[in-house]
């Protein structure tokens, strides 16, 4: 059966070790682009032994795109798509399956990021094509390409290229234009042979420069989250542009921030979140309450409906306390499994709305997500800052579309003070196959300092 295939770059030559500050960042990159694949069922195949053992004539670059297909073959790798990525690029761990969107056709990024490098790249490269008028609008990064079988003989041609002209590209490269190895020729040989590209990609997926987009930043204005811009919006991290040396150690900073998404044993990892079951809450809405709630051992969580448990062990983790309040039986089983690594849980078996249920006294925070109409929510609202008028309450399935928690939220005159969860656009399935578009951010806080 055919499978889509990452061909991953990483060839670590020791000669230039020292320029490159070691080759620890490769290691980093190769853990996210597995976890990647794994995920979305894609054969890794790392390219790490130089065929051509020249590496000044034949530079890693080069070898990259004139082997990928004599190497597939080679390893008997019965392949679909190829998506041919440099080692010192990342993933992130949510990324969706790029495959889908490439329409089967020679898939890049449009690169834009040093206009002026680009523009003395092409007409450095122009008198060896025979003048032929390059359209700039199409210029794209090599160091994230996708092609298929289809693209075979356009590769083995530009191979041949290559092997005819060896010296003259080495002295254009080293000598004369001194702008990058094969990403210039190849756009060349791409347009010169007409192949119908797809450089649509989102602005997510081609995350390079990052420090010149000043994407290393976060929003001082909410000091609350310091994730830098490129883990929040990114989809793809390419550490390009930056001094070599410096590599391991940004890629080294950058992994220790997000490690713990690739670890499968994490207990994040083993949650079920909102894409997967709209009943639950987000992986990002867990991922907030996490970060906001770091360390909050002094206080004692309510939940008022836990479903089956996958954002109660979320509280479990933040909280000293946890009571856990949930009238479905077969729901309670689920809830003691997911968290059978806490002890911290007090669990309870009733509907919240009968006279059984009473509010605990020593509560400090409330997870509202029981009823969810508007008249449950206000009621539940205004019984719970009865009991503490500084309980902070937090909210799940702000963003609907019929917007009851919302109209519960302003009908009690409760002061948001945070947003949380997975933004306006983000889209579930609800039980009967019907899909769910949120309209504003997943879930708030209120009432918190």
């Amino acid at each position: 059966m055919k499978k889509n295939v990452v061909w991953w770059v990483g060839v670590k030559n020791e000669q230039y070790s020292e320029k490159y500050g070691g080759w620890e960042w490769m290691d980093i990159s190769r853990n996210t682009w597995e976890y990647w694949c794994k995920k979305h069922d894609v054969l890794f195949v790392p390219f790490e032994i130089p065929i051509e053992n020249d590496l000044t004539k034949f530079r890693i670059n080069w070898q990259k795109a004139i082997f990928a297909f004599d190497e597939l073959d080679r390893r008997n790798i019965d392949y679909d798509q190829i998506l041919l990525v440099d080692g010192g690029t990342m993933i992130k761990w949510d990324t969706p399956n790029v495959f889908d969107i490439t329409d089967h056709k020679f898939t890049a990024w449009r690169d834009t990021d040093n206009l002026d490098w680009i523009y003395k790249s092409i007409i450095g490269y122009k008198d060896f094509f025979d003048g032929y008028e390059f359209d700039k609008q199409k210029y794209f990064s090599s160091g994230f390409i996708i092609f298929n079988e289809s693209h075979k003989d356009v590769f083995d041609s530009f191979k041949k290229l290559y092997y005819d002209n060896v010296d003259t590209f080495v002295e254009l490269q080293d000598k004369i234009v001194h702008k990058g190895t094969e990403q210039t020729p190849l756009n060349y040989w791409l347009q010169i042979n007409n192949v119908e590209m797809n450089l649509e990609l989102p602005f997510s997926y081609k995350l390079a420069h990052i420090h010149r987009k000043e994407m290393f930043n976060h929003n001082w204005q909410l000091d609350e989250d310091k994730t830098p811009f490129f883990i929040k919006y990114g989809y793809l991290w390419s550490f390009c542009g930056l001094p070599k040396n410096t590599r391991t150690e940004v890629m080294k900073q950058t992994w220790d921030l997000v490690k713990d998404n690739y670890d499968e044993n994490h207990f994040l990892n083993k949650l079920v979140h909102k894409d997967e079951w709209c009943k639950t809450t987000s992986r990002k809405f867990k991922e907030d309450i996490l970060r906001i709630f770091t360390n909050r051992k002094d206080l004692v969580c309510l939940e008022l409906g836990s479903c089956r448990g996958d954002t109660t062990r979320i509280f479990a983790e933040c909280f000293k306390k946890v009571h856990s309040f949930e009238q479905s039986y077969e729901n309670i089983k689920h809830i003691k499994d997911r968290c059978s690594d806490v002890d911290n849980i007090e669990y309870n078996q009733v509907n919240v709305y009968s006279s059984d249920f009473k509010i605990p006294d020593d509560i400090d925070v409330t997870f509202v997500d029981a009823g969810h109409s508007t008249d449950l929510v206000y009621h539940d609202i205004k019984r719970l800052l009865e009991k503490n008028k500084d309980m902070i309450l937090i909210f799940d399935d702000y963003g609907q579309v019929d917007a009851s928690i919302k109209n519960a939220i302003v009908q009690s005159n409760l002061p948001i003070s945070r947003h949380i969860g997975e933004y306006n656009g983000f889209t579930c399935t609800n039980m009967v196959d019907k899909e769910v578009t949120f309209v504003a951010r997943e879930g708030v806080i209120c009432n918190m300092d």
